[in-house]
């Protein structure tokens, strides 16, 4: 049955893949790839693959603490690309694409993958939060901008930041079950989720054995994810760059990547269409980009995205099925030795 959400799901992408193809301007495409030198090109392509790599490490040393089972660091990558095109052709965005990514996971019992999935989905949004709001205060001490535009920015970063430490929050004392009393209350029943509620309390106490007793891993991957931030920043200095405007400096790739960010926190349009665009305008306005330049800054990295998405269909379409490890064997090994700072 999972095998086959995942083959409907790819098949699904595809045809999405198919229309955006067609609804775009081929002409445009090819234009905006002759200006880039094949050295551009590749750089730009090698630090799209390296952004994740690091993703999938980080992922990697969650799920060694979550799980005794070992998944080949090729084996997550390609569940990350998996997930990356749920992701950007579907509606669900990062929800939709982070369930195909655990569901990749077999044979690792099911509570460890989703375990690990929303311990490392947290750990990467907190670094996001913080990396957002370092730049956002930069840019307010550096540039002048309209009260409006001000207001936008820290009500958009305070209100991110508010849900994301709430959601921590949850998952300390125990999220899922939260979820179901949470459904219960409001009078929603769910035979699934309650047919699942053994599965679901192993998850949460993996959960937070995370948290209570692996400090370093946590650390570990906090680091990683600032880095991976980080290289999202440099790839955006060298798109200006390669695409010839020389006046682009390393702090204003860094600004206007992370005033950017906030186009991937609003998961509703597949692939971002139109948020994603439209909210680097003003940001290229506040720092005096030309708008030719942003415009084509967009259109490239839309198109890197696309092409990591479209390798990101491939393990999907191509996915054998794996028995799963019984979970009641496993449930001892669930949560790992303790190892803290």
């Amino acid at each position: 049955m999972q095998r086959k959400i995942i083959k409907i799901t790819a098949v699904l992408c595809v045809g999405i893949f198919i229309y955006l193809i067609i609804r775009a301007d081929p002409k445009e495409l090819l234009r905006l790839l002759s200006r880039l030198s094949p050295l551009g090109i590749v750089v730009l392509i090698l630090l799209r693959v390296l952004f994740w790599g690091i993703r999938t490490l980080s992922w990697q040393v969650v799920l060694s603490r979550c799980s005794t089972c070992r998944v080949p660091f090729s084996r997550l990558f390609w569940a990350e690309l998996a997930g990356h095109a749920v992701g950007h052709f579907t509606p669900s965005a990062k929800l939709g694409g982070d369930a195909i990514r655990a569901m990749m996971l077999a044979p690792v019992p099911k509570n460890q993958s989703l375990a690990s999935v929303v311990i490392d989905k947290t750990i990467e949004l907190i670094a996001t939060i913080l990396m957002m709001s370092i730049g956002l205060f930069i840019t307010l001490g550096r540039i002048r901008m309209g009260s409006t535009q001000r207001l936008v920015f820290l009500l958009l970063t305070g209100f991110t930041a508010a849900l994301i430490l709430a959601f921590f929050h949850k998952q300390k004392k125990g999220l899922f079950i939260w979820v179901l009393e949470t459904l219960k209350k409001l009078r929603i029943r769910s035979r699934y989720l309650e047919a699942k509620r053994g599965r679901l309390l192993e998850a949460d106490a993996i959960i937070a054995d995370f948290y209570s007793h692996h400090r370093l891993q946590f650390l570990k991957v906090f680091l990683l994810y600032i880095a991976m931030i980080l290289l999202w920043a440099v790839e955006m200095h060298f798109s200006f760059y390669f695409l010839g405007l020389s006046t682009i400096t390393p702090m204003k790739s860094f600004l206007i990547t992370m005033l950017g960010i906030v186009a991937n926190i609003v998961p509703v349009i597949p692939a971002g269409i139109g948020i994603y665009d439209m909210s680097y305008l003003p940001i290229f306005a506040i720092f005096r980009i030309p708008l030719r330049f942003g415009i084509t800054v967009v259109l490239l990295r839309r198109l890197l995205n696309l092409l990591m998405a479209v390798i990101g269909l491939l393990p999907m379409l191509r996915m054998k099925t794996k028995p799963p490890v019984a979970e009641s064997a496993a449930a001892a090994a669930a949560i790992p030795p303790v190892d803290t700072v």
